[in-house]
């Protein structure tokens, strides 16, 4: 009986056994159904990543792998609960094989069939955007993708055309970079004196995006549309001495085009000008010719004439100059707020208007110190350089910048103590032509001197300094956005400014626009900081 009894227990405990083995999920679930319908949907070029996509089945999840191998090594995997998988990093040129299967639980179904695809290539398209803003010494250029590049390299230049001959601007081209992730692309532009685009040139970076396929077609590339932004300015000690600083051309008496006003009736509006922008300190060029244009009456020189009709401003020097080219270059300064410490002739600087061996061109300078308790001293120069006779632009442009060259000469035999100068003029040297690069402001840049448009704020800087005597709604603005300077400030011994001004729209002492234009210059004027002691 005993046995009888042992026996049944061991087949009750194999029966027991038997049916917990046949309720174990893995085997109460059936397997999925194969992928089927495996397809490549849609690409994104720029980021490199291709959709596939398979006939759907209910209640699963599936697992796709692709790799560049058939078989499958070194595979990527995906896990997706949808019936479709973005794969990424897929490298142009290159064949993909991608299968997926099913996943219902811990049961998983057989892969699909294998399926083929690869980035499919493209003549390269438009760019989705390009922009440009300021950057320390520099601008940061940022684009959308061009459709279908493999590589991409920016052409920057302190000029908007890079194809006029022979006065074109010299383009700086960077190396070909790969047009992949991120999908929007960012270069900063370094600024360089090879080209004249270190902030203290005063000048724009222009820019503009190349892109290219290397693999359909290989020659051809895209070019986005052309952009603009200025390098971010040095900002000013405002600690320092403020000091409001004004450059005029005012036209000689005589030196008016026909049917223009004569100084008589340009005079007063002149001193007006001035006095409505409140300056400091005045450089005044060409500020010579017979003040009342009578003969009959004696010769005034127009600086004289000036200095009466600047009622806060008086000149550092009143007697007449060593030579005759331009002896109307003057300064004048607010006595209330600056002693005269010391004037003179910069010598050394030709006048390549004129033939070889003739006198130099008048450069006056003063030392002045202000009354505050600072007592900060600094030097001021006026300079108006003669339009050298020569024809050809760049041998003209390379005797500017000899006029600069000597400036700098006979500026340091005077400046032993190396005080902060502030220099203003008329160099007769305006932009163009772009290719020279030893122009009259550049070679004084290169010589350690900053140019005051190179400001926290600018105004009036579409317009050419020079208005040929024509009415503001008639002075062409520069559709870049930066009109050619002839005129200008620049600072030695410290940098930047709070604003610059090119007083394109004459005002007078009540505020109004003037209805006749006072030069055929425009007033410039700049806001700055004069250090006590000079800084790099």
């Amino acid at each position: 009986m005993l046995h009888v009894i042992r026996r049944a227990s061991v087949t009750l405990a194999l029966a027991s056994a038997l049916v917990a083995i046949a309720i174990t999920p893995a085997q109460a679930a059936s397997a999925p159904a194969r992928v089927s319908g495996l397809v490549s949907s849609t690409q994104n070029w720029a980021a490199k990543t291709v959709l596939i996509k398979w006939k759907a089945m209910a209640g699963v999840t599936y697992t796709a792998k692709y790799s560049t191998s058939k078989s499958f090594t070194s595979a990527t995997y995906r896990n997706t609960t949808g019936a479709a998988a973005n794969l990424t990093g897929i490298q142009p040129g290159h064949t993909y094989y991608a299968v997926v299967r099913a996943v219902k639980g811990k049961s998983v179904g057989a892969y699909s069939t294998t399926m083929s695809f690869s980035l499919t290539p493209g003549y390269t398209g438009l760019f989705s955007s390009v922009a440009a803003k300021p950057a320390s010494n520099g601008v940061t250029v940022t684009w959308g993708a061009a459709p279908y590049a493999t590589d991409y390299r920016v052409v920057s230049s302190a000029g908007p055309n890079p194809n006029r001959r022979p006065d074109y601007w010299a383009p700086s081209t960077s190396a070909w970079f790969s047009a992949f992730d991120p999908v929007t692309k960012s270069r900063t532009i370094t600024g360089s004196d090879a080209n004249l685009t270190k902030t203290a040139y005063g000048n724009p970076i222009y820019a503009h995006v190349e892109a290219r396929s290397t693999i359909k077609p290989s020659t051809h590339t895209r070019d986005s549309k052309q952009v603009v932004a200025w390098p971010t300015p040095v900002a000013p000690d405002k600690s320092a001495l403020p000091v409001k600083f004004g450059s005029y051309n005012v036209e000689c008496g005589g030196c008016e085009k026909s049917g223009t006003p004569k100084w008589p009736t340009r005079g007063p509006l002149v001193a007006q000008n001035v006095t409505a922008q409140k300056i400091d300190v005045l450089t005044a060029l060409e500020a010579s010719g017979d003040a009342d244009n009578n003969s009959k009456t004696g010769w005034n020189e127009i600086y004289l004439d000036l200095d009466k009709r600047l009622a806060n401003l008086t000149l550092t020097d009143t007697g007449t100059a060593p030579s005759k080219p331009n002896q109307g270059n003057r300064i004048y300064y607010n006595p209330a707020k600056y002693t005269l410490v010391g004037k003179g002739w910069l010598r050394g600087i030709h006048d390549y208007s004129q033939p070889a061996g003739s006198p130099d061109l008048n450069t006056p300078w003063a030392e002045l110190q202000s009354k505050d308790a600072t007592k900060t001293t600094f030097i001021v120069v006026a300079a108006h350089y003669g339009i050298p006779t020569t024809t050809n632009k760049n041998t003209r442009k390379n005797q500017l910048g000899q006029d600069s060259a000597e400036l700098l000469k006979a500026l340091a035999a005077v400046n032993t103590s190396k005080l902060p100068v502030i220099l203003g003029g008329d160099f007769n040297d305006n932009r163009y032509p772009e290719g020279r690069t030893d122009g009259a402001q550049p070679t004084l840049i290169r010589g350690g001197f900053y140019d005051s448009s190179a400001a926290l704020a600018r105004h009036g800087t579409t317009r050419s300094t020079y208005n040929d005597s024509l009415p503001p709604v008639k002075q062409p603005g520069d559709p870049n956005g930066d009109g050619q300077r002839i005129d200008y400030i620049l600072t030695q011994g410290f940098q930047g400014s709070d604003q610059f001004t090119n007083n394109y729209i004459p005002v007078g002492t009540n505020g109004k626009q003037m209805t006749t234009v006072p030069s055929d210059h425009n007033l410039i004027d700049a806001s700055l900081h004069v250090p006590a002691k000079r800084v790099s």
